[in-house]
């Protein structure tokens, strides 16, 4: 009997032990935190700035700053930006100055300047919560295609990283106390979700559609970003041709004319004066837009045409005695909305001919519409086609609500 049951008992066993084997593999992948770090012992670098190296470009030996490099020189200044650990004390307040570290290098090898900031600290540094990356405009008028490869080859950087450039010193950025409770490099990337809701705040740029046009070898462009007196701004924009070369920039009203030529603008408010007295005011805005933009070839000669409706409403009437609902009223402010459009329009592509550089998608339109010719002239479009390409624009407005919601 005893014997039997034995039997038995095996042949269970032999039935469950492939369920058994597979139980172990499964539970072998989380079978623990062999590899655990504590947060405050990894380095989250959220913001990167680069400059010019400020001690010239001599490598003496036992130099803090210098990362030491067998070819190359002093070139760079690397200043990443990392949050904090610390305990709340209480309900008192902590400014973004208490809540971040700062540290630098100087090199040209941006991977041998990571590695020199390494030995100043204990905890080794970590891309993957990068944020943004802020070139100084110093450094971008000599050409970021180089820099931006270090970002592209390393794994832990993402593709959404989000990329500036400020007139001044780039580390200016990351230091300055700002009247916020966050971290500078946070909070200068939450900004940037505002980009539809004004139509002169300078659009997104992220590392991955950046090294698109690198490879693709397109002009782009990268929103500007200053600070003063504690607040941070981001309306113009850099414009940076072929060679990855910052060439110009682009001011609030032509940010905005490159957005309806790039097809973007969705909402936004447009400031004319008052048809009815030239002291006051009346505000568009706009919650509809259809834009269309097309090239023509006609007799060997190129040209582009923009075609938009706009549909929104009537934010402001400063002259408390115009009638909103008298047609005559309405109608003026539509032609003056649209002629103010038309305007933005044209002083962007005006702006991008004499910078000889194309940053809203036209050249793609060619392709797409007349590959053959786009064979023909693609080398030559931004150098010596597109500056002698007319535009024509056609923009009609329509005000859906004058009055006041009662």
């Amino acid at each position: 009997m005893a014997q039997t049951e034995m039997m038995l008992l095996q042949k269970k066993l032999r039935r469950r032990l492939p369920l058994i084997i597979l139980l172990i593999f499964i539970t072998l992948p989380v079978s623990g935190c062999w590899d655990r770090k504590e947060i405050e012992n990894r380095g989250y670098v959220l913001g990167i700035a680069i400059d010019h190296a400020m001690t010239g470009n001599d490598k003496g030996e036992n130099d803090f700053m210098y990362a030491p490099q067998g070819a190359g020189q002093r070139k760079y200044r690397v200043t990443v930006e990392l949050p904090k650990f610390r305990k709340k004390e209480g309900s008192k307040e902590i400014s973004s100055a208490e809540q971040h570290l700062i540290w630098a290098a100087e090199g040209e090898s941006m991977f041998a300047i990571i590695r020199a900031i390494n030995t100043k600290v204990y905890f080794g540094m970590f891309f993957e919560d990068i944020q943004i990356l802020i070139f100084s405009e110093a450094v971008a008028r000599e050409g970021i295609g180089d820099i931006i490869d270090f970002f592209l080859r390393d794994a832990e950087v993402r593709r959404r990283v989000k990329l500036f450039v400020t007139p001044d010193r780039a580390e200016d950025i990351l230091k300055t106390k700002l009247q916020v409770e966050e971290v500078n490099s946070m909070f200068i990337a939450k900004l940037t979700q505002n980009v539809n809701k004004s139509p002169y705040f300078a659009g997104k740029a992220v590392i991955g559609e950046i090294s698109k046009a690198i490879r693709n070898k397109r002009s782009f462009v990268m929103p500007l970003v200053m600070v003063e007196d504690k607040e941070v701004k981001i309306t113009r924009a850099a414009v940076f041709d072929r060679r990855q070369k910052m060439v110009g920039e682009l001011d609030e009203f032509e940010v905005n004319g490159a957005k309806l030529l790039k097809r973007e603008l969705k909402q936004g408010v447009i400031v004319v004066p008052h048809p009815a007295d030239a002291e006051k005011i009346a505000t568009f805005e706009l919650y509809e837009a259809d834009i269309k933009v097309k090239p023509h070839l006609e007799g060997g000669k190129l040209r582009f045409s923009l075609d938009a409706k706009f549909v929104g409403t009537l934010g402001e009437n400063q002259n408390a005695g115009q009638d909103a609902l008298d047609p005559a009223f309405t109608k003026a402010v539509e032609q003056a909305v649209a002629a103010e459009y038309a305007r933005l329009v044209d002083k962007s592509y005006n702006k991008q001919q004499a910078l000889r550089v194309e940053v809203c998608g036209l050249g793609k339109l060619v392709y797409n519409q007349y590959p053959d010719y786009w064979k023909i002239i693609k080398e030559r479009w931004e150098e010596e086609i597109f500056p002698q390409t007319p535009l024509d624009t056609n923009i009609t407005v329509n005000i859906r609500r004058p009055v006041l919601k009662r």
